[in-house]
Parts: structure tokens; C-alpha cells; sequence
């Protein structure tokens, strides 16, 4: 598959994919406000987009997974040192666990699938 092609299907279905998701989890009808998380979509979904163009020429390098890992990694280790000096309630720790957890899925996924689909 063309690297273009692959950047587009993945900028499609990631932009579906997320707004059919915070659509099934809003109220109905969705409030104004929605409008701004659509756009917020859209923006991300366009930063994703730029960044797979530079992602996928360097995909095949073993540096870059070491470096992409160490990435997501640094990202949560950075998150979780900066809460454990913040003064975060205990019922929180878990939404934030889950939510720094899921990232780094998602970024590790991202590496696999897009190595996988590239020539």
C-alpha cells in the first residue's frame, strides 16, 4: 500500500472512529459545545495525518521503535512523577492510570500497525 493512501485511511478512520465514540458517549441531543470537541477532532486528526508522513519514512529504522517506545514511556513516567508532587485526590489516581495506560497502548498499536501495513 502507498504510503499517501495508508496516511489517508488512517486519518479517516481515526477521525470516524473518535467521533463515533464521543458521539455514543454524549447526551442526546448533543449540546452547542460539541461542536468545539468535533473541531478539536478534526485538528488532531490533521496533526496525525502530518505526523505519519514523517513517521512512515522512518519506520524500518531499529533506533526509531527504541526511540518511539522511550517516547510513550518518558511520557508516563514524566506524568506520573508530576502527580505524585501535585496534590491529587486518591479517587483520581485510577481514572489517570487508565488514562496514561491507554496512550501508551495506543502509541505502541500505532508503531505495530503502521510497520506491519508499510512496504
Amino acid at each position: 500500500m502507498k504510503q499517501k493512501t495508508l496516511q489517508w485511511i488512517e486519518t479517516f478512520l481515526f477521525l470516524v472512529l473518535n467521533l463515533s465514540v464521543f458521539y455514543a458517549g454524549a447526551d442526546h441531543p448533543v449540546p452547542k459545545c460539541f461542536l468545539w470537541l468535533v473541531l478539536w477532532i478534526v485538528m488532531i486528526s490533521l496533526l496525525q495525518h502530518i505526523y505519519l508522513g514523517w513517521f512512515l519514512r522512518r519506520i524500518y529504522q531499529t533506533e526509531f521503535l527504541c526511540l518511539h517506545l522511550a517516547f510513550y514511556l518518558g511520557i508516563g513516567i514524566a506524568s506520573l512523577f508530576y502527580l505524585m508532587h501535585g496534590r491529587i485526590d486518591g479517587e483520581y489516581w485510577l481514572l489517570i492510570l487508565l488514562v496514561l495506560g491507554m496512550c501508551i497502548l495506543y502509541g505502541f498499536m500505532f508503531y505495530v500497525v503502521n510497520r506491519w501495513l508499510t512496504p
